[in-house]
């Protein structure tokens, strides 16, 4: 009797295993005849292929993909230089419109598309790729008028601020919006200082040489960390006494480049300095002739000057690679180099007269032509930077073919 329960009871789990093995078996031939399907393909709205002039922070709208077991589908928006170069900028996107957050860059050829999938990670491409070109920089809104005699100073960006060191009078002055400006100290002991250079370096701003109405060409060396208190770093640096010249922060390194003793006798050295007090010449004669008044910037970890027509590059100070020769440029000085949008921009400067035209570069090699005329007046002397996502252009003067002069006193910004 025991014996025969034993052999039903071994004969119901064989049967159990058994069909169990078969649910399994079946299960599994389903899930392999019915694989995951794509999302159904779509097609992009807008921006439209061949769109020019398409703001910086576009929406970009597409149709839906539909997906056939009905999961949920969400986007990818693909944006590049070439169809074959395009990149997720945002991912995971639910709907079929989306507005980037950052701006994308000025005056740029762009490609876009958009990449559906579901949850289970089957993808479906839009149909096509459109193309489209973003905007030139604006050409100028006026934000302030009524300085006066505002040129031959600098301009630096430090602590969230604008600020203006020297010119005619000007005294050290600063701004949280470039339009409302407060004297900060309007005797510094750097005098009326004019035609000079400043930096923002080891978390102080500097002014290095230039010229006083009392004394024509200095070569002394000041810091503030306020902009009210100015300590001399050194009376008479190693460099000789200059205006006219140029000076960058590369390298964790302050540089000095060139300038000039009188209209006649530019200056053709460079001098770079970790303290401001003891300074070292790259080259006490640089590789090509430095003409008086140009411009340098630091781009692309390299330093990048235009100097009349002429495009050079250096890492070290002492050689300076040339990239091209800019033709439309002229023989440009009292021009001014802002580093924005990952481009180098050229505004403004004299060529034979005064010029209000704004151009850039993305490899300092090709350089467009952004805006021909700007709103601005035409002008020198004038400083350029970039602040708060814009291009301020701040003051100046006007140069005329018979050497006389007018003041450009107002500010204005480019975006």
């Amino acid at each position: 009797m025991f014996n025969c329960k034993a052999k039903i009871m071994k004969n119901r789990h064989i049967l159990y295993l058994s069909v169990l093995s078969i649910l399994l078996s079946c299960s599994k031939e389903d899930s392999n005849d019915t694989p995951n399907q794509n999302p159904s393909v779509f097609d992009l709205v807008a921006i439209s292929d061949g769109a020019t002039n398409v703001v910086l922070n576009p929406t970009f709208i597409w149709e839906p993909a539909i997906d056939p077991e009905g999961f949920n589908v969400t986007y990818d928006l693909l944006i590049g230089t070439s169809e074959n170069d395009l990149q997720p900028i945002a991912s995971n996107i639910n709907g079929t419109t989306f507005t980037p957050s950052e701006k994308l860059p000025l005056s740029e050829n762009l490609f876009w598309s958009i990449k559906s999938k579901d949850n289970l990670g089957a993808e479906t491409q839009a149909s096509s790729v459109f193309n489209f070109t973003t905007r030139n920089l604006t050409n100028g809104t006026l934000g302030l008028n009524g300085f006066t005699f505002l040129n031959e100073h600098t301009t630096l960006v430090f602590q969230d601020k604008l600020w203006i060191l020297g010119g005619e009078g000007n005294g050290v002055r600063n701004s949280s919006d470039g339009v409302n400006w407060t004297v900060i100290n309007a005797t510094p002991p750097f005098g009326n200082r004019k035609n000079h250079s400043s930096v923002v370096f080891d978390n102080k701003m500097w002014v290095i040489a230039g010229k006083t109405n009392s004394v024509n060409n200095k070569n002394d060396v000041w810091f503030s960390t306020d902009g009210v208190t100015w300590t001399q770093a050194t009376a008479a640096a190693a460099f000789s006494i200059r205006q006219g010249h140029s000076s960058v922060v590369f390298d964790n390194k302050m540089w000095v480049i060139g300038g000039h003793l009188n209209p006649s006798q530019s200056l053709n050295d460079v001098w770079f300095s970790t303290d401001g007090i003891n300074w070292l010449p790259a080259t006490n004669n640089a590789n090509i002739a430095l003409k008086q008044e140009h411009a340098t910037v630091v781009f692309n970890n390299k330093m990048y000057m235009v100097n009349g027509n002429e495009v050079r590059s250096s890492t070290n100070g002492g050689t300076w690679q040339l990239k091209t020769t800019v033709t439309n440029f002229g023989n440009r000085s009292r021009h001014q180099l802002v580093v924005y949008d990952n481009k180098i921009w050229l505004i403004a400067g004299f060529a034979t007269i005064d010029r209000n035209d704004v151009w850039f570069s993305k490899d300092g090699i090709n350089w467009t032509l952004n805006v021909e005329s700007a709103n601005f007046n035409d002008r020198s002397d004038h400083t350029v930077t970039s602040f708060k996502d814009k291009i301020w252009v701040i003051g100046g003067l006007k140069l005329f073919a018979s050497s006389s002069e007018e003041p450009n006193n107002g500010i204005w910004f480019l975006d």
